[in-house]
């Protein structure tokens, strides 16, 4: 039986080992043949059916978040980054809720990138929540649909939002020039706190040079890491600026001088109807007192004696005007729609020609109060040289004190403020604003900062500060020079006005220019801020103003000056204030001079219209500018004006969400704006402009005073 049974276990082998061979020797040639035509028929159709698709490989060419867990390595961030950052992976694959949140809360690619949307920024808020849980106040006795546990679930580990900064280049992307023109990506991320700034700055760069990113990369983005930003704010570094430090001395001051100001007008009630004239140290100390200023600035106006109470208006327009400009510029950086945007702005109004308002005015009040005072030009002519340059230092002293001390104080508390929101927004608008103040304060504390490139200019708005000071100085020498020979200071005035005017001719030909908003913002350093620029309407208002104090009687009889000429010609500056619809699609030569000519016309209608005003023509407009609202807000229009730009940002970066910017709405924004600025420039004008205003007309005083003595 043993026998037997090894002799059919030998048996079975040997057919099993045969019918093997002989199944290989008749199916390998077959498979030969088949195989090819299978794998030439997979290749055919290349496109894999979706369900085919594993969730890793959805989640990787769809999120950014996901993607890092797959290139991340510990050699490249460290084992713990490294672990935490595969078991954030591992939750993501199993659903875990969680997990979820972390990969919804970070950014990813939104549409319209071709049309310069760069926020792939997800919500800071639901990165939050994804650590401490959703505390939503909900009722337990309303049927709900959502997974309680969306409210519960939390993180094992620590999460912090953190915001990468990449630049990019790519050719699929309209790149209009306005406002911020950096094409800079802003993308949220919801990472593990042991994955510090350093360590993403190595694993999202790895991200973008891997297959995963270069495979999708469907607009040749090719990013490049400029920061990391942590959303956090350090207050040990903040409280140690110098800004800091000079704002705490120079508000501590303003209040100290405040409630001396307050002791002292207490205690010199008069219990009887005898005045008693404060000493010059007393004062000094009561131009800071607070109830004095407010009372200025809401005391009742008395336009009817004012015959230039419509200059006031025209003042408070431009700076409405500069700021509606501002707010859409600024908006730029931290839109979903900034080429909509564009195109709302360029059909709005020609920003070049708004603030020569604001200009001419100032040159026409300067002139004004310089050449009304006889008396004061009869002594001045009698001066010899030295004694004009000390008149001449003199006056842009009073000018300085009006200006420098509201200025120097917002700079300060701007770039602190700016340095603030920049910790704690995902937009890069304020580091972006405050990024040159670090190195070129100086040009802004001398009043230079405008003859500078435009991309080195330490808070860019306040370019008509500067501006205003070195006409301030300009127009003081040519009235000085006017008191003593006014034949030279009329010829060095018309040779200013017609250098503008040439000046802007041959740069307009140089840089090929043509009519477009585009084209401000490109050569904004030549044609918008440049003395040789604006100094054209500063200077033609000085020279209105002195026709109309010397020849006013000859200009009522012109027929220009009638009612229908008056209302032509200021038709005309109406007309000029919108972009030229002339002269486009032309040649450089016909583009630069509609752009001369409508800057010339602007100006002149503007100050014939002062003029006709003046003589009560154009009564309507006139009346309008008028009016108590106007009288009243031109006593915080330098405040307003310093200020409007950094409401805008803080006002619009606070948060994490983006704008998305429509007429209407915008339109309501704006009034809010204002009602805002308002409220904010009240206290800054009250404590740190009309104390400063106050000294000013005291040391006048005191210098005429002294000037009758001597006399």
């Amino acid at each position: 039986v043993g026998r037997s049974a090894i002799s059919d276990i030998t048996k079975t082998y040997f057919y099993n080992e045969i019918m093997y061979k002989l199944t290989r020797t008749l199916l390998l040639p077959i498979m030969v043949v088949i195989l090819p035509s299978i794998n030439g028929n997979l290749n055919e159709d290349t496109r894999v059916p979706k369900n085919q698709l594993s969730l890793s490989d959805i989640l990787e060419y769809n999120t950014i978040l996901f993607p890092l867990t797959t290139v991340s390595k510990a050699e490249l961030v460290g084992e713990e980054c490294h672990a935490r950052l595969q078991e954030l992976r591992r939750g993501i694959l199993q659903r875990e809720l969680w997990a979820l949140k972390v990969l919804d809360a970070s950014g990813k690619q939104p549409p319209a990138f071709m049309l310069g949307d760069n926020m792939w920024l997800g919500s800071a808020e639901l990165c939050k929540a994804a650590q401490s849980g959703l505390n939503l106040d909900i009722s337990r006795y309303v049927t709900h649909k959502m997974n309680m546990s969306l409210l519960t679930d939390k993180t094992p580990f620590d999460v912090d939002y953190r915001v990468i900064y990449a630049a990019h280049n790519s050719s699929y992307q309209a790149d209009v020039v306005y406002g911020q023109a950096r094409q800079l990506l802003h993308i949220g991320l919801c990472m593990p706190s042991e994955c510090n700034s350093q360590q993403l700055m190595e694993l999202v760069p790895a991200y973008f040079a891997s297959e995963i990113f270069l495979s999708g990369d469907l607009h040749v983005i090719k990013p490049r890491v400029l920061k990391v930003k942590a959303m956090e704010f350090k207050a040990g570094d903040f409280y140690k600026m110098i800004a800091f430090k000079l704002v705490v001395v120079f508000v501590t001051y303003t209040v100290f001088m405040t409630l001396c100001a307050y002791y002292l007008r207490t205690r010199r009630l008069p219990s009887t109807n005898v005045q008693v004239k404060p000493s010059s140290l007393e004062a000094f100390v009561l131009c800071y007192d607070f109830q004095l200023n407010c009372s200025k600035i809401l005391a009742p106006p008395d336009s009817a004696s004012n015959t230039f109470a419509f200059l006031n208006g025209g003042r408070i327009e431009s700076a409405l005007i500069a700021t509606f400009f501002h707010t859409f510029i600024m908006l730029k950086a931290i839109v979903s729609n900034p080429m909509q945007l564009f195109t709302y702005v360029s059909s709005m109004g020609n920003m070049e020609v708004a603030m020569d308002v604001f200009l001419l005015i100032s040159g026409f009040l300067q002139t004004y109060s310089y050449l009304r005072n006889r008396s004061q030009l009869e002594t001045i002519r009698r001066f010899n040289f030295s004694r004009s340059v000390l008149e001449i230092v003199s006056l842009t002293f009073h000018r300085f004190l009006r200006l420098a001390p509201l200025y120097y104080f917002m700079l300060c508390v701007t770039y602190l403020t700016m340095k603030y929101n920049d910790s704690t927004t995902v937009f890069n608008l304020s580091g972006f604003v405050t990024e040159n103040c670090e190195h070129y304060w100086w040009r802004n504390v001398l009043f230079i900062h405008n003859l500078y490139n435009h991309k080195e200019m330490c808070l860019a708005w306040t370019w008509f500060v500067s501006l205003e000071m070195q006409f301030t100085i300009t127009l003081t020498v040519l009235l000085v020079i006017y008191a003593k020979h006014p034949k030279y200071a009329k010829i060095s005035l018309l040779l200013l006005m017609i250098s503008s005017l040439v000046y802007q001719t041959i740069v307009g030909l140089q840089v090929n220019f043509q009519i477009s908003l585009e084209t401000t913002f490109t050569y904004f350093t030549q044609f918008y801020a440049h003395p040789l620029v604006r100094i054209f309407p500063y200077l033609f208002g000085a020279l209105t103003c002195w026709l109309y104090l010397e020849y006013n009687a000859q200009l009522q009889s012109f027929k220009l000056l009638t009612n229908f000429y008056c209302q032509l010609i200021h038709l005309v500056f109406m007309i000029c204030m919108r972009p030229a619809p002339l002269g486009r699609g032309y040649s450089v030569w016909v583009e630069t001079f509609v752009f001369v000519l409508q800057r010339c016309l602007y100006t002149m209608s503007g100050c014939w219209s002062i003029i006709a005003a003046a003589n009560n023509q154009l009564a309507w407009h006139g009346r309008f500018l008028s009016a108590k609202i106007f009288q009243k807000a031109i006593h915080v229009s330098y405040a307003l004006s310093l200020l409007n730009s950094l409401v805008i940002i803080c006002l619009f970066t606070a948060g994490s969400k983006l704008v998305f910017v429509e007429p209407i709405r915008m339109f309501v924004l704006y009034i809010g704006l204002i009602i805002i600025l308002y409220i904010l420039s009240f206290p800054l004008t009250v404590l740190f402009e009309m104390p400063y205003r106050n000294i000013s007309s005291l040391l006048t005083k005191r210098g005429s005073a002294k000037r009758v003595k001597s006399s």
